[in-house]
């Protein structure tokens, strides 16, 4: 077979989660961009893809950006710390020489004694738990009064503050990654994959009408069917099957004969995390977290 008839094998890119995918067309990038005679030859196809891929990966880096969880983390300490001084001065006040501020402790340890809380708990178990417990020491005149006979309503206000600061920022976090879920990743998603599937057909079309001259077409296309064979292997990893890798029957990817019957693999983006690094527009494509950037439709923590 005339080495000018190969092509760009099939893949099922829609079945990658959305790092995969950043991290398979990044790779594509890479083996076309050192050969401007190809790139002069595909012209405005090659531009629209790196512009859709440009898109993506801004997109993903914000994704990224709010799914971060370090403010979270230090919101969740500074809550944490705001529990164990609340619960330490109870009980010391539960064992004051002064009877009226034992008394009063003593009350306020009985409903604290109702609500099984620790540091360690779930993000929104602990929040759910202190709201509880500080709404309950607040509910009634006499508790309300134990509070300040006691000397610990600074300590109860400063707990309610942080836990409600947390709350907050959790809030914020899960409403941006519901817009991002709906919107912006999943558009920049959606037309990076049709540029690839313009700039594949375009390239396999070379093959038949035109080769650039200058341009080693076989040592590229075998480069860029050994990119698609080891993203196929990742997606047999993840229990996705995609298409053959022979070569020009394709897949639903290519337009040509036959979409891929293989199960498992979500439609893009994907809901799941992934194993595969792609984040910033490069990188290795298997070197664990970061598909982890959006939660499922029904929410979730990352």
């Amino acid at each position: 077979m005339d080495i000018y008839a190969k092509q760009i094998a099939g893949l099922d890119v829609h079945k990658m989660d959305i790092t995969t995918a950043l991290s398979f067309f990044t790779q594509i990038k890479g083996v076309i961009a050192p050969n401007m005679a190809l790139q002069a030859t595909l012209s405005g196809v090659w531009q629209t893809f790196v512009a859709r891929l440009a898109d993506y990966d801004t997109a993903y880096a914000q994704a990224r950006k709010w799914a971060q969880t370090e403010d979270i983390d230090t919101l969740d300490k500074e809550r944490d710390h705001s529990l164990a001084a609340f619960l330490s001065a109870l009980k010391a006040m539960a064992a004051s020489p002064n009877q009226t501020k034992r008394q009063a402790a003593r009350l306020l340890t009985f409903i604290r004694d109702k609500y099984s809380i620790a540091a360690s708990d779930e993000y929104m178990k602990e929040t759910t738990v202190i709201q509880q417990m500080t709404h309950e020491m607040e509910a009634t005149d006499e508790s309300r009064a134990a509070i300040v006979a006691a000397g610990l309503d600074d300590w109860l206000e400063d707990l309610k503050q942080k836990n409600e600061a947390f709350l907050v920022k959790m809030n914020e976090r899960t409403d941006a990654q519901a817009g991002l879920q709906k919107g912006i990743v999943r558009e920049a998603r959606l037309k990076v994959e049709a540029a690839y599937r313009n700039l594949v057909k375009a390239i396999n079309a070379l093959s038949i009408v035109q080769v650039p001259e200058g341009f080693d077409y076989a040592t590229v296309i075998d480069r860029l069917n050994a990119e698609v064979e080891h993203y196929r292997q990742i997606l047999a990893r993840k229990g996705v099957v995609s298409g053959s890798s022979s070569g020009g029957g394709g897949s639903d990817d290519q337009g040509g004969g036959g979409s891929d019957q293989g199960g498992g693999g979500d439609v893009l983006p994907p809901d799941g995390g992934s194993d595969d690094q792609g984040g910033g527009g490069g990188g290795s494509d298997d070197q664990g977290g970061g598909g982890d950037v959006l939660p499922p439709d029904g929410g979730g923590e990352l």
